[in-house]
């Protein structure tokens, strides 16, 4: 393990270490970025760190960036994801990967927000993800005031009416070892049925779900005489919250409970300090009606040269393949309600789980 210090300019040092990521690297990640897939538990349980290394910008005491990164064969895999960068960082950070590593052609991001007008490499950039934020106030109340009328209206009218209904409805909220392995089956479970009953075949990685809500995350729990009618699986980076499952038990269904979950998971990230909830991807209505804004994230491909680009023609197609696999999901997603759409939908599906295998 050794570590490569490089000058810049502005004042601006740049520290490689190979093969070795720095104890402290955890907290400033979270500092810098505060988002999930660019922290090290996220790292831990859902990607490959042995043999990875990171690269360090700082000015003075300050740090720039953190990339967290692998060397396979001739091209340089980027763990970060779903964060910003800005042109010049970005710019520092290739060129420093190429000048450290003379034998690598590609770097590659997975997904990111930057620009890249100023780079002065050959590459490869289309949308690869979406999420949608949801800016938090300061109270609960003021969430709820801040919705549109209609939603609010009828989250009062569904909460009222399921309580009525159901007089011991209760939320709870679970955290680090309190987290069970039956509960997060429960609550994949459901999601799972949900998604199939679409004619989508899926399956939740509950194992690495359960680790990294044990050691940075919630689950909750709207409960009906003590048992399961809705329930989510949430992270925490810093004041950013992150939702991934939501499932409810399609007998509650016409309750709303699967919102009512969202809503009050929301409303206790704001009391725990949260200044953002992610809500995740997709084509979702309701994430908007929750005041979700829409961010796209791009996979990004940077070359060497137009030689190497040219050497490497089978990662071209490749990307070229999945900018264009990401079009046709998108398309499908907007028209999945009309009967054509659904067809194709589970058609792309059904391809994606066959070359998986």
């Amino acid at each position: 393990m050794t570590t490569s210090v490089l000058t810049a300019d502005n004042g601006v040092s740049v520290s490689i270490f190979h093969d070795e990521i720095p104890l402290e690297i955890e907290q400033e990640l979270n500092r810098c970025y505060e988002t999930l897939h660019a922290s090290l538990p996220f790292f831990r349980v859902f990607r490959r760190t042995d043999n990875a290394s990171c690269y360090v910008a700082r000015k003075l005491d300050s740090v720039l960036e953190i990339l967290v990164f692998r060397i396979e064969r001739r091209r340089v895999l980027v763990l970060n994801e779903m964060f910003h960068i800005d042109a010049a960082e970005l710019t520092r950070f290739v060129q420093s990967i190429f000048n450290s590593f003379p034998r690598i052609d590609v770097i590659s991001f997975n997904a990111l927000d930057c620009c890249t007008g100023s780079l002065a490499y050959p590459f490869q950039r289309f949308n690869a993800k979406d999420t949608y934020l949801v800016s938090l106030p300061a109270t609960p109340e003021a969430y709820t005031a801040s919705l549109g009328k209609t939603t609010r209206t009828s989250i009062r009218h569904q909460l009222n009416t399921a309580s009525k209904t159901f007089p011991s409805l209760t939320m709870r909220f679970l955290v680090k070892e309190e987290i069970d392995e039956d509960t997060v089956r429960a609550i994949a479970r459901l999601s799972e049925q949900r998604i199939s009953g679409s004619g989508v075949k899926f399956t939740h990685d509950v194992k690495r779900i359960l680790a990294l809500a044990r050691e940075c995350g919630f689950v909750s729990l709207l409960c009906i005489d003590g048992k399961m009618c809705a329930g989510s699986v949430n992270y925490q980076i810093g004041r950013s919250f992150f939702g991934d499952i939501t499932a409810y038990a399609p007998e509650y269904g016409r309750y709303g409970v699967g919102k009512l979950c969202t809503y009050l998971t929301i409303c206790e990230c704001i009391r725990r300090g949260g200044a953002k909830f992610y809500l995740g991807g997709g084509e979702f209505e309701f994430k908007q009606r929750l005041l979700g804004q829409r961010i796209g994230m791009d996979e990004l491909q940077v070359y060497r040269s137009t030689r190497r680009l040219l050497a490497n023609v089978d990662c071209v197609l490749q990307a070229f393949a999945r900018c264009q696999l990401r079009r046709l999901k998108v398309a499908l997603h907007q028209r999945k309600s009309s009967r054509a759409g659904t067809i194709a939908f589970r058609a792309l599906h059904a391809l994606k789980n066959k070359f998986a295998k």
